[in-house]
């Protein structure tokens, strides 16, 4: 399956999976788009191997990691800047790790599971159309300015 469709794929999962009241699953789905998206941005504004942050030439694989990077990135790119917001998804990747430690380690009840599940299955969707959207003017734009 090409890439593009599976990530239409992935994309009517979270949704269906959403509206089905199945939260961590949404996010799970999420969290893969999101992924994508970040590559994407690595990819558009200098790379994602050993010359864009990554060891031995490998990309970068984990979620903090590509974030740190393009917030330095953004520091020199304007263009990234503007279309790079890093607070909002740290922050929904931190609420993940923590959902997902909290579950491993039976510390928060499953009330608790199910409303922060609800919660990051929806702030994922909203993130991902947000950097949907960024990706989508970088590249537009990326050979019209200077890095």
């Amino acid at each position: 399956m090409p890439k593009e469709a599976l990530y239409k794929t992935f994309i009517s999962r979270m949704k269906s999976a959403s509206d089905a009241g199945m939260y961590l699953e949404a996010s799970w789905y999420a969290y893969a788009v999101l992924e994508d998206r970040l590559v994407s941005l690595l990819q558009n504004s200098g790379g994602v191997g050993e010359k864009a942050g990554g060891a031995n030439g490998k990309p970068i694989k984990m979620m903090g990691p590509k974030l740190k990077e393009l917030s330095r990135r953004a520091k020199k790119d304007a263009l990234l800047k503007e279309n790079f917001e890093h607070d909002k998804l740290n922050s929904w990747k931190e609420s993940r790790n923590n959902l997902m430690h909290a579950m491993g380690d039976a510390t928060m009840p499953i009330d608790d599971i199910d409303a922060t599940a609800k919660k990051l299955a929806e702030d994922g969707q909203k993130l991902l159309r947000d950097y949907a959207a960024a990706c989508r003017r970088l590249k537009k734009h990326r050979d019209k300015v200077a890095v």
